[in-house]
């Protein structure tokens, strides 16, 4: 992954009695600034392991690993001189011994290995660090190319994943798609791509058997290897190799662990652990970071924890109700600095929630379909404001992020507590703190608001209502746009609302002439959208008229950025009255650019001196976008529309798509 530490380099001279190879370790000596080299033995019985995607311990680290540790901030490779000491009561070694022993070291430091020990390494392009490979895990995007649902593998269809875009291997009984992380090799995709399309056990023992693949790409896991049975003619047909009868022996008691802890891995489900005891378990959870790895942490940030789910953590669980849905699951990871927490509510499952400090506790409140599900956590050590919270939509996957009082490495994330699950009937009101006002357009205005209690999620296609009182009072429905659409980067979860200022409005006026530091009021969310609808959609049409473009902002990022099925075109058709008008319209122009599924269509009626279409939304103007034939040769539900604008403008848009061919079912209307 990342350049763990510096090439260890194999001693010179051996001991006829002592034959080992001693790795060679990083360390600070404060009384000795002078750098130099020498050989040191560490024990690695240390407990701590990095996360594993699927909510289990890994293996412990393994300190001589080039995948295990990170590089220092200010490494050093500290001389012992032991081999030249004369003060020490060792055997000498003779002069014919050391020859022999010169060959071996140069015969080994010239191997053509990338990864052995000692090894050839790459040198990785910035942003491929062993850190950007732990993020890029945690992102949330689908890494195993088959959208995380575990499934068998045959070794024909392994055979067939063999190339730099597209590559499998096997290791173990397990298969990974090696894809993504050809870049982040440190010995080089090249050598990588050697156990491609096959299985690599054999080849991943000679070259680094101590690495923890398991860990190392989790979130790569397709699904157990399996072998197919022999037909009728390979079993009776006395001319077949007896080795192909093999086929049916009885799977080993390995090959039945793997089995059925891929059977448990399905939805990101924590494999099945051999149960301890409760003294084992505390010696598990209880054992403190050595002193290296202590300083390693603090030093890097490198998060060393272990991740737990809902079912296997030390929690307390109120009674569910009937037909509830089922409790949260849960992992976490932390550094010295934070602790992250993330909840996993399922795929596509277009989650909302907030999250708050209360006394002490960090209260994660999620919503899902009507239901709303809590986790309180009572921390080991003291969490401080403000907390970060973000969503990936597409794996239904939250993540809250709090800072730690006290700069510590935790020996667990502390006591949760699970809530009833209950259904959602009156939206909540919160306050809310004006942080950032900016202008969009001649008349639009971006704010940027922070809920005091905690920071808060709206679903994606949901929106909130604005309250405000002045002799009665006034409600009006805005849609959050997400991030990425503003130029101001804020280091904390906020609500940016779009805003248009109408003269005689009851409530725009006043919004925008908001200052920062301001309070307003708003309740939600509000909505039905589901992402469910858009699963095997792969071409999408958003026809949006004004502001009725916010609810499509979210919808384009989370389409274009979507990996299973991949979205192959993306049209957005835009009404407006002048140019002027057209909200984000640079943003718009910048991601054609770089990503071409995305189509743009500007529809003017108001604008004399415009040279593209013009006019008001007609069947005309749609039917250069929406093909009908396109429509009827496609598979089913693979298009789909969203429209949102002036109620009549959606009402005619609806009826339009309807005569062009497109089913009632696949267009969703934003009416609020």
């Amino acid at each position: 992954m990342s350049d763990a530490s510096k090439d260890e380099e194999d001693g010179a001279s051996q001991n006829d009695n002592l034959n080992i190879s001693l790795p060679t370790v990083l360390c600070t000596d404060t009384s000795d600034p002078e750098p130099s080299q020498a050989n040191i033995i560490l024990s690695s019985e240390s407990k701590l392991s990095l996360p594993s995607a699927l909510g289990t311990p890994t293996s412990p680290l393994v300190v001589n690993s080039p995948l295990s540790l990170p590089n220092s901030p200010t490494p050093f490779v500290k001389s012992l001189q032991t081999c030249s000491n004369k003060s020490l009561d060792e055997p000498q070694i003779g002069s014919k011994q050391k020859q022999q022993n010169n060959t071996m070291s140069n015969s080994v430091n010239n191997s053509g290995s990338a990864t052995g020990n000692p090894r050839n390494k790459c040198a990785l392009q910035p942003g491929h660090s062993l850190m950007d490979w732990i993020r890029l895990g945690n992102s949330g995007k689908d890494l195993t190319g088959v959208g995380g649902r575990m499934r068998p593998v045959s070794p024909s269809e392994l055979a067939l994943h063999k190339t730099q875009n597209d590559a499998w291997l096997a290791i173990r009984g397990r298969v990974y798609n090696i894809t993504h992380y050809l870049p982040y090799h440190p010995g080089g995709p090249e050598e990588l791509m050697r156990g491609a399309g096959m299985d690599a056990t054999e080849l991943f023992d000679k070259v680094h058997p101590w690495v923890n693949y398991d860990s190392l790409l989790a979130k790569c896991l397709v699904g157990p290897l399996s072998f197919d049975r022999p037909d009728a003619e390979e079993l009776f047909n006395s001319s077949i190799s007896s080795t192909k009868s093999d086929k049916l022996k009885e799977p080993s008691k390995a090959q039945e662990l793997v089995r059925k802890s891929m059977e448990n891995l399905a939805n990101c489900i924590t494999p099945v652990r051999k149960k301890i005891t409760a003294k084992s378990e505390e010696n598990v959870k209880g054992s403190p970071p050595s002193k290296i790895m202590q300083s390693l942490i603090q030093s890097s940030d490198l998060p060393v924890s272990i991740s737990r789910r809902a079912a296997s953590s030390p929690a307390k669980t109120i009674n569910k109700l009937k037909d509830s849905p089922a409790s949260l699951r849960f992992d976490w990871i932390q550094t010295s600095a934070k602790l992250i927490i993330s909840i996993y509510t399922g795929p596509l499952a277009n989650p909302g929630g907030c999250a708050k400090l209360i006394e002490g506790s960090l209260l994660i409140e999620v919503a899902t379909d009507s239901w709303l599900r809590t986790i309180r956590l009572i921390p080991e050590g003291n969490l401080v404001e403000p907390l970060q919270l973000r969503v990936f939509s597409e794996s239904g996957k939250i993540e809250v992020v709090a800072m730690k009082a006290e700069n510590k490495v935790w020996k667990g994330c502390g006591e949760t507590i699970f809530g009833e699950a209950i259904q959602i009937t009156t939206p909540r009101k919160m306050e809310c703190r004006v942080m950032d006002v900016s202008k969009v357009s001649h008349d639009t205005s971006l704010i940027t608001l922070a809920p005091i209690a905690g920071p808060a999620l709206v679903p994606l296609g949901h929106h909130v209502r604005v309250h405000h009182t002045t002799d009665s009072e006034c409600i009006r429905s805005y849609t959050p746009i997400g991030d990425g659409w503003d130029s101001q980067s804020n280091e904390f979860s906020a609500l940016k609302l779009t805003i248009k200022r109408y003269e005689l409005g009851a409530l725009s006026p006043h919004l925008t002439s908001l200052k920062l530091g301001d309070l307003i009021t708003i309740s939600g969310p509000y909505g039905n959208f589901q992402l469910l609808p858009l699963k095997a959609v792969k071409t999408l049409y958003l026809i949006a008229a004004g502001t009725g473009i916010t609810p499509m902002l979210g919808l384009l990022r989370f389409m274009l950025g979507r990996s299973n099925p991949k979205c192959e075109r993306l049209h957005l058709v835009f009404f407006n009255k002048t140019e002027e008008d057209i909200l984000f319209k640079d943003k718009f122009d910048e991601i054609s650019r770089q990503d071409d599924r995305l189509n743009v269509l500007h529809v003017l009626s108001n604008e004399p001196a415009w040279t593209g279409l013009k006019g008001r939304i007609s069947l005309d103007i749609l039917s250069q976008v929406v093909k009908k034939e396109s429509i009827n040769s496609s598979e089913e539900n693979t298009h789909f529309a969203c429209l949102c604008g002036p109620t009549e403008f959606t009402h005619t848009g609806m009826d339009l798509l309807k005569k062009i061919g497109m089913k009632e079912s696949h267009i969703h209307a934003f009416i609020g």
